[in-house]
């Protein structure tokens, strides 16, 4: 059993007064990002990650919000995740690899 934490990285991408939510099949929501391979830098997780899920190329570092360390009630599931934002000028044209639904809500709407 591994019992190191797992540690991913997820952005908050914001565009004029929205910010993109991933549905993904099963339902759940969540924010843009992954987990970090061994070896992998922060940047290059980011950078991977929105490559892969919505053929996105982030040019510069975003700004690091905040960390958040999260240990299921039966102590099986340890995960760290970082935090970034990202405002963006335009909207990017985003194709989703993995079967999610790219949602652009509102604050009312989140």
């Amino acid at each position: 059993m591994n019992r190191q934490p797992n540690v991913a990285v997820k952005i908050i991408i914001k565009w004029k007064d929205r910010i993109l939510v991933r549905k993904h099949k099963n339902g759940v929501f969540d924010f843009p990002g992954g987990r970090m391979k061994f070896g992998e830098t922060i940047f290059g997780t980011l950078k991977r990650e929105l490559k892969e899920e919505l053929s996105y190329s982030l040019v510069k570092e975003p700004r690091f919000l905040d960390a958040y360390n999260y240990i299921s009630k039966n102590k099986k599931r340890h995960s760290v995740f970082l935090n970034y934002t990202l405002k963006l000028e335009e909207k990017p044209e985003l194709v989703d690899k993995e079967g999610a639904k790219n949602l652009w809500l509102t604050k009312q709407e989140f």
